[in-house]
């Protein structure tokens, strides 16, 4: 497996749920989470609402394997590519929002 990068496609990876990613996403946008900040987690989940994006969050840990995505939040597009990655929250959450949904 290979690190999550944006513009390439979600690689498959065990939840520690036991199911694939791809079982847990969304139709329309994911932020996988592995393990990362809360704040921040929150922070997207808030400015997701506020823009009217539909975001499904998935909340796991950074071990078994996850690691290997080499970033803890990954936001999926509904086409299973990766829209953005990267272990901090961007400084403009609203400004990827906007640009990943075409706003």
């Amino acid at each position: 497996m290979s690190a999550a990068r944006a513009g390439h496609h979600l690689t498959p990876q065990v939840l520690s749920s036991g199911r694939n990613v791809f079982e847990e996403l969304s139709p329309w946008f994911t932020l996988l989470t592995l393990g990362a900040d809360e704040t921040e987690v929150s922070a997207f989940e808030q400015t997701a609402r506020a823009l009217s994006v539909p975001l499904k969050v998935i909340r796991d840990s950074f071990e078994e394997g996850r690691q290997a995505y080499a970033s803890r939040l990954v936001l999926v597009r509904p086409d299973q590519y990766i829209a953005w990655c990267g272990s901090d929250a961007p400084p403009d959450i609203a400004g990827v929002l906007r640009q990943v949904a075409g706003m």
